[in-house]
């Protein structure tokens, strides 16, 4: 099975979400009124209050005299004065290129106790604080990548902590400390296949967009990236970190011998780009070209196939080619693969994310270019091997939900594992196979169940769970879709 990829930040609203920052974090979130407290996996205490200040809550599990501390966080960009609360790794952790929170509590000038961890785990508590008054809690994020440097900061003080309580400290504001505080820039725009060309662009290629600076993900966006011949063109838009390069993907062929528009705006109706340190993106840009004229023949054989492993999956990519109208990919498990021996994927797009497949097992590919005239030959092979990520959890081994007869509420249920935590995925529409593609997200959930509130009778619900520890998230879990007749159910390997 394959899929055409989609940007998994364009495809996840988060519903009410309240982060509550401890040693890993405490966060809760809900649908529909429903509230969910998630605390440190590994231990069964209760959780803090959500209110701004006072004492609350208890632990089980705190050693004698002793007692937490909890607290939320908020992000303040260098260039805006609007903070924001921190939200889970896709809109805090990614965007403001943060890999590690470190907290330290202290009295004084005497470190109490401190700690660091990944900043995609969002949970915990900070337990085991002695009881007093007057301390200091200093939280620090850290870069990604081999160079870790602070680059937010922030600290809130006058703490106090009773025995066995948690105290809720209230909101702390993390403040850019890195060094960056250059307007990025577009460096480049142009089409995949042939950056500098303006002429004679294959109608199936897209477009890139380089920026000067890592971007914050989620604004890039087709909010603020269009293509148009006078008209807005449909498409998808990615952004790859790894290289500050931003594509717009037509969700289909562009029109033969017509000149486009792509227009990168600074800031549009309603976001604006910025880059991990939230800075703006510096002016807006336009770039435009004219595409190639219809086909006389069979096109030539796609050239440069990529295969990118990942887990139970494989990402292929290749250059567009002039006079394809689509693409066919073939695939099999034994080198030398051609068009008669592979297993064929039809109508193929580039980028496209091959799913379901068997991790330590070596798939081999080929690509050709399809149109009216017939198919080209075949692109060279390329080959790789998807792998689990070490330390990565299971996914659920199974899904069940209750739909109550179509009536509110539904409750989904999945059995659980000691020290995970859940991300359960919902749409009114199927979301599989990549549950990038649900519209709501509920985050951090410690029970194998959730009541799920406030649907809509007669229509049609879909459930995806994943599981989650402090090295990341599984793959996915079964899908369920219901109610009624139209229900599906979904086996995910």
């Amino acid at each position: 099975m394959y899929h055409q990829k989609s940007p998994v930040y364009a495809s996840l609203y988060l519903l009410a979400i309240c982060i509550v920052l401890t040693s890993f974090f405490s966060a809760c979130s809900g649908s529909g009124g429903d509230t969910q407290y998630s605390g440190n996996p590994a231990s069964s205490g209760n959780p803090a209050s959500s209110g701004n200040s006072g004492n609350s809550g208890n632990s089980n599990t705190m050693p004698p005299g002793t007692g937490g501390i909890t607290f939320q966080l908020v992000m303040q960009p260098v260039t805006g004065s609007n903070a924001h609360v921190l939200t889970p790794a896709f809109n805090s952790c990614v965007d403001y290129g943060i890999g590690t929170i470190a907290t330290t509590v202290s009295s004084g000038t005497t470190t109490v106790t401190s700690n660091s961890w990944p900043c995609s785990l969002h949970q915990g508590l900070i337990t085991g604080v002695p009881a007093g008054s007057n301390y200091t809690v200093q939280v620090e994020g850290i870069s990604s990548g081999t160079t870790m440097t602070t680059i937010w900061s922030g600290l809130i003080s006058s703490i106090t902590v009773t025995t066995g309580q948690v105290t809720n400290a209230g909101t702390i504001t993390m403040s850019y400390v890195g060094g960056n505080t250059t307007a990025p820039t577009v460096t480049l725009i142009g089409p995949n296949s042939n950056p500098t060309s303006t002429t004679n662009v294959p109608v199936t290629d897209r477009i890139n967009i380089s920026f000067s600076q890592p971007m914050a993900i989620s604004t890039i966006t087709s909010t603020n990236i269009t293509l148009n011949n006078g008209s807005s063109v449909q498409g998808t838009v990615s952004y790859n970190s790894a290289n500050n390069t931003a594509a717009f993907i037509p969700l289909s062929p562009l029109s033969y011998g017509t000149q486009y528009a792509l227009q990168v705006m600074s800031c549009g109706t309603a976001s604006c780009i910025k880059d991990t340190a939230g800075v703006l993106l510096n002016s807006s840009y336009t770039n435009t070209f004219t595409t190639e004229s219809a086909p006389t023949g069979i096109a030539n054989a796609p050239a440069g196939l990529t295969a990118t492993p990942g887990n139970g999956q494989v990402t292929l990519d290749w250059l567009a080619v002039n006079g394809a109208t689509s693409y066919n990919v073939y695939y099999s498990t034994s080198p030398g693969v051609t068009t008669t021996s592979g297993t064929q994927l039809l109508s193929v797009g580039a980028p496209a994310v091959h799913l379901g497949l068997t991790n330590g097992t070596t798939y081999y590919y080929i690509v050709t270019a399809v149109n009216s005239f017939g198919e080209s030959l075949a692109s060279s092979q390329s080959s790789t091997t998807p792998s689990f990520p070490v330390g990565n959890p299971l996914p659920p081994a199974s899904l069940a939900v209750n739909f109550n007869g179509g009536v509110s509420p539904y409750t989904v249920t999945w059995p659980t594992v000691d020290g995970l935590s859940y991300n359960l995925y919902w749409s009114p529409r199927s979301i599989y196979p990549d549950h990038t593609a649900a519209d709501n997200v509920i985050r951090y959930v410690t029970g194998g169940q959730y009541i799920h509130t406030g649907v809509t009778s007669g229509l049609t619900y879909c459930y995806i769970v994943t599981a989650m520890n402090s090295a990341g998230e599984s793959a996915d879990s079964m899908q369920v879709c219901g109610p009624g007749a139209g229900s599906i159910e979904i086996i995910w390997p």
